[in-house]
């Protein structure tokens, strides 16, 4: 059985708690809560989050594909060092994001979401995990001279296929 990569489970959590967070800080605000403010708190928050979390880290093992405009973000989180790539501090980062949103209405379903998001970071933290850059290491020389594959040409001719077996019919 393969090892589970709690980091990748984080990250599309925060990805989702982010949008969750955003239209419950736009409804906070529009809503005209008492506590309005952390409507505008959840805004910065969601933005602040996402920029984090849109970058993939690399799998352990096996293919990691890139989400689409990735390398902007991934170069900002790449260039953060420690901060950005320590699951303890995404860990950190995100229970203290979440603990505004938790007091009023709009924002408390992104809140709680957030906080989900912070214990699986927390647990890829335990498990040893690190964030690893996608995309940024450099191709070899001889990776850069082959052909890439685009679409392959349709075949000319049939595969082989067994002949027809015979069906008996036994019936009187």
């Amino acid at each position: 059985m393969r090892q589970i990569e709690w980091a990748m489970w984080a990250n599309e959590q925060a990805i989702i708690s982010s949008s969750v967070i955003l239209f419950g800080g736009i409804i906070g605000i529009a809503g005209f809560f008492q506590a309005w403010e952390i409507g505008i708190y959840a805004v910065v928050a969601s933005i602040l989050v996402f920029v984090v979390e849109y970058p993939r880290g690399k799998r352990v093992k096996g293919r990691t594909t890139e989400r689409k405009f990735q390398k902007p973000f991934t170069t900002l989180v790449n260039c953060s060092g420690f901060l950005g790539r320590n699951y303890f501090v995404r860990f950190l980062f995100h229970l203290i994001l979440c603990a505004p949103l938790c007091f009023i209405l709009a924002t408390i379903m992104g809140g709680l979401s957030l906080f989900v998001t912070s214990m699986i970071y927390l647990a890829a933290a335990f498990k040893g995990e690190q964030w690893k850059p996608v995309g940024l290491e450099e191709k070899p020389a001889e990776d850069l001279t082959k052909k890439d594959l685009k679409s392959f040409r349709q075949p000319k001719k049939p595969p082989p296929r067994a002949p027809p077996q015979e069906v008996h019919d036994n019936r009187v």
